[in-house]
């Protein structure tokens, strides 16, 4: 398994008890991009999504650059996360990545140098994104320059020498002078590129990087494939990870505007398709690039979306001031996939009503609805829910939303789920397999939609209100 971290591998670096001549030679390189293209890019979704993007960006082109700095964002704050430097969680992200109110209280939370560290990962993807404008061969001057600007609040690294555990200046943008092979904790060795080949080895890779196959491949081939030779060779004492992320993402953003968005409750998934990457299957680690540069499109996509809706918080205000002013898998496998996106959903619209409600002015309510059944071709409608909003008197005034889930009648892992408004043209879309585990992105994706829901729907409740009052003191 490819050792990224400390949280990973126990430790970085050399153990007093490893034979460096015998982990030397054990170094297996990494393979060449004509081994790697073997692998397959399934790019249904990949052209869907792309083009769903690119459509919104046509429509929305002011909305896009707030959509993108979110999937920066939460990719840039996850990056070190993975590293062991500081922890996450999905609502620590979101709130990161949306600029939520508070976001930089939130931050300061975790302490001045999770700060730095934030500010540091940021400022790299937007050199990243800079060069990916450019469309100029990679170079490994470009790699050192990017591994200095991930690692600028980072003056040491923890590594395993021969009197014990000890914090070593890290040299930043430059190639590492001690091996850093790791020493697992079952006794084995996984070895990294010696120190004497890792020149040659950076200068080997970046000359894939610019051979033609590699220039003409599916960005989601060149991004995983740069991610693990670098990987592979490990060329830098620490920070290899948070460069190899940062890496791919030049590709998927040359080719769809947005990084690789791996999120930290994706690290088994991660690591795994490493390993399974280092036995010589590449194919996992492809699937899992593809999946994660999907949640990005769709993370992008969905909150342009968003964007376009009346801000949640602006129709409460307004709401306020008019009381204040005047008062592959069975059927029952993809059943069970609806039911979790289902209930995912309902327990995000509960808490978000929660935080919405206002006493004497707005009360928000759910009930099974009493309608049929919308059908649509190669679909079945399973279960109902639906929400209300309602104005205190002398408005008094009620506004429904009420949603379906439909499932495909014979699914397979990556047949897509759909929450359908009735009422509206609203419909929110999750791949089967993404409902498993439900991801970060999935949720984030999904918050965001309700936020689009309870806004729309606020927004008709307080122009309504408003026209009653209106009319009752006229």
């Amino acid at each position: 398994m490819t050792e990224l971290s400390e949280k990973q591998s126990g430790g970085k670096g050399n153990s007093s008890g490893l034979d460096l001549r015998k982990a030397d030679l054990a170094y297996k390189p990494f393979p060449s991009f004509a081994e790697w293209s073997k692998s397959s890019v399934t790019t249904n979704h990949w052209d869907r999504y792309a083009d769903e993007l690119e459509g919104l960006r046509s429509q929305s082109a002011s909305l896009m650059p707030k959509a993108l700095e979110i999937v920066k964002r939460a990719a840039a704050v996850d990056t070190g996360a993975i590293e062991g430097l500081y922890d996450t969680d999905r609502g620590f992200t979101f709130t990161i990545a949306s600029e939520a109110a508070h976001w930089e209280a939130a931050l300061a939370q975790k302490g001045p140098r999770v700060r730095a560290l934030f500010d540091a990962q940021l400022a790299a993807y937007d050199f990243v994104i800079d060069l990916a404008t450019q469309a100029v061969p990679i170079a490994e001057a470009w790699i050192r320059q990017l591994h200095e600007e991930l690692c600028r609040p980072q003056d040491t690294y923890r590594v395993w020498t021969e009197v014990g555990w000890q914090e070593q200046a890290l040299p930043k943008g430059q190639y590492k002078y001690s091996p850093n092979h790791v020493l697992k904790a079952d006794g084995t060795v996984h070895s990294y590129a010696p120190v004497d080949m890792t020149p040659t080895e950076m200068y080997r890779f970046c000359e894939e990087l610019r051979s033609e196959s590699f220039l003409a491949a599916h960005p989601v081939l060149q991004a995983s494939y740069a991610h693990y030779a670098l990987a592979v060779i490990h060329p830098f004492a620490d920070g290899n990870g948070r460069v190899a992320r940062a890496l791919a993402s030049v590709f998927t953003c040359r080719a769809i505007s947005v990084p690789v968005l791996i999120l930290t409750d994706s690290q088994k998934d991660y690591f795994e398709s490493l390993a399974a990457a280092d036995a010589g299957d590449f194919q996992p680690f492809v699937d899992f690039v593809l999946s994660r540069t999907l949640d990005a499109i769709r993370l992008a996509s969905d909150s342009i979306r968003a964007a376009e809706s009346p801000s949640i918080e602006e129709s409460v205000a307004a709401l306020r001031r008019l009381y204040v002013t005047k008062a592959g898998l069975s059927q029952a496998d993809v059943n069970d996939a609806g039911d979790r996106l289902f209930n995912l959903f309902k327990e995000q619209l509960a808490r978000r009503a929660q935080a919405i409600e206002v006493k004497g002015v707005l009360t928000v309510g759910f009930r099974e609805p009493n309608i049929a059944r919308t059908q649509m071709p190669a679909m079945t409608a399973r279960r109902r829910w639906a929400f209300s909003l309602g104005s205190a008197p002398p408005a008094d005034i009620s506004v429904s939303r009420a949603f379906q889930i439909e499932v495909p009648n014979v699914g397979t892992r990556e047949d897509d789920l759909v929450i359908r408004a009735i009422e509206t043209t609203d419909t929110f879309e999750a791949r089967v397999a993404e409902t498993v585990s439900p991801s970060g992105a999935l949720q984030m994706r999904l918050s965001i939609w309700i936020e689009k829901l309870f806004a729309d729907a606020l927004d008709e409740l307080t122009k309504a209100s408003s026209e009653k009052v209106k009319n009752r003191d006229s």
